[in-house]
């Protein structure tokens, strides 16, 4: 079993009370710490030094891994990097890990939309090419790890891989929210867990896809930072459970 630590949509200052007071009652003891993104509210970079310095006092030993969000803008992702080295960034890339003799690789984005938000329409217009090919981008990078031995593919992504769990946020918004090409590739690429945010108004935050559990660990929806206890489930596919 491996053991994760997960939050995002801190929007630091904003809700940094919550996540202190939910971090205080935490008695895990994670083998990894995974960052969805959202961390500081509006791109404030130095409101992420509370958030950054208690988890490091907390959890010292730990490998923490972050990805950025929307509010932790383009071009500003090298100096969130040197001012919080000790976080393990991950932008559209992975790093591969051995936990408990188990080989788990991480793929980290800040994800991609069915449809760019109104302010990305006007402000990125490159965007919507970017939400377009970044499934494929995805794919490529899980065929990487498993040519690399990776065992546990877990895929952590800002914006939501489905709508399967976004019930509660208007409907007319899901576009805005997540994406429904990601969910096909999660199914397809046979992806072991998912991680994501984004949805703050989500009242599922747990769902199944296929064979693979898919997290929403924003903050405002859980009320409290999430412990994932995730045991890979071996289960023959196919025709290859005739052949054992």
């Amino acid at each position: 079993m491996v053991k994760i630590l997960s939050t995002a949509d801190i929007h630091s200052p904003r809700y940094l009370d919550l996540f202190m007071k939910s971090l205080d009652k935490t008695s895990a003891l994670p083998d990894i710490i995974i960052l969805a993104g959202d961390l500081v509210d509006k791109n404030n970079v130095y409101a992420l030094k509370l958030v950054y310095n208690a988890l490091l006092k907390k959890f010292p030993e730990t490998q923490i891994i972050s990805i950025f969000g929307n509010e932790e803008y383009r071009g500003y992702e090298d100096k969130y990097k040197s001012m919080y080295p000790s976080f393990k960034w991950l932008n559209d890339d992975y790093i591969l890990l051995e936990v408990f003799g188990q080989r788990i690789g991480i793929i980290g984005t800040r994800g991609a939309l069915d449809k760019p938000t109104p302010w990305q329409s006007r402000h990125m217009p490159w965007v919507r090419d970017y939400y377009r090919k970044l499934p494929i981008l995805v794919s490529s990078l899980i065929d990487q790890l498993r040519s690399k031995g990776a065992e546990i593919i877990v895929l952590v992504s800002h914006y939501g891989v489905t709508y399967s769990d976004l019930e509660g946020e208007p409907r007319e918004v899901w576009p805005y929210l997540a994406s429904s090409r990601m969910e096909k590739v999660v199914i397809n690429k046979r992806v072991d867990l998912v991680i994501h945010a984004h949805a703050h108004n989500a009242v599922m935050t747990r769902i199944k896809l296929g064979n693979t559990y898919v997290y929403n660990v924003s903050l405002p929806a859980n009320r409290e930072i999430v412990v994932i206890d995730y045991v890979k489930e071996e289960k023959p596919i196919g025709l290859d459970k005739w052949l054992k």
